[in-house]
């Protein structure tokens, strides 16, 4: 959601966090306990949960391998090499250009981005203050522990199109006349519209 380099949190991660606040106290009424984590610094963190108005509590696993642990944080040279996993399963490599820009590959972007034309994860990465290949470093996640005597065991985790389903307004624009209605890029922080 906020990677080290990150000015601004992902925007779509944002607007998927943007409904924390109102259930966090619904979990912790059932013994369940929510806690965001990135791998900004705490004040990077806290500064833009303060823009956003956000109280849920949001941890920094800055200079730790909580991320890369959870396959959901990578170095750049693990982006250059063979191959990296995600979703559970795997990436190719990243190529360099003649630019010495890093591209993804091809079936993580769109047709328009091949083009040379903006596409949704220029734009996305435009819009935390990060290239390309820096933003897509990050990848969402969220995973699920139990603490039972003493021992945490980690008992679910789902990436990607998995958080669909955390998505509060996507649950209410299924459900509207025109649904989603995505005509273009439009995912903006809340206080941006």
């Amino acid at each position: 959601m906020f990677g080290p380099d990150y000015e601004a949190g992902c925007v779509s991660c944002s607007a998927i966090a943007d409904g924390f606040n109102g259930f966090a106290v619904h979990l912790a009424n059932h013994d369940v306990m929510l806690r965001a984590v990135s791998r900004a610094p705490l004040g990077k963190l806290q500064t833009f949960r303060r823009r956003m108005g956000w109280t849920f509590p949001w941890a920094s696993s800055h200079g730790t391998d909580f991320n890369f642990d959870f396959n959901v944080a990578f170095t750049s040279e693990q982006q250059r090499g063979v191959e990296i996993e995600y979703n559970y399963r795997r990436e190719p490599a990243w190529e360099w250009s003649g630019s010495a820009q890093e591209h993804a590959p091809k079936d993580l972007l769109t047709t328009q981005e091949h083009d040379g034309a903006e596409g949704p994860v220029d734009r996305s990465a435009s819009l935390t203050g990060a290239d390309v290949a820096t933003y897509t470093r990050e990848r969402p996640g969220m995973s699920a522990f139990a603490l039972v005597g003493g021992v945490v065991y980690h008992s679910y985790s789902t990436f990607s199109r998995g958080l669909d389903g955390l998505w509060g307004m996507y649950q209410w624009l299924d459900r509207a006349p025109l649904g989603r209605n995505e005509r273009d890029y439009w995912f903006r922080h809340h206080d941006e519209y």
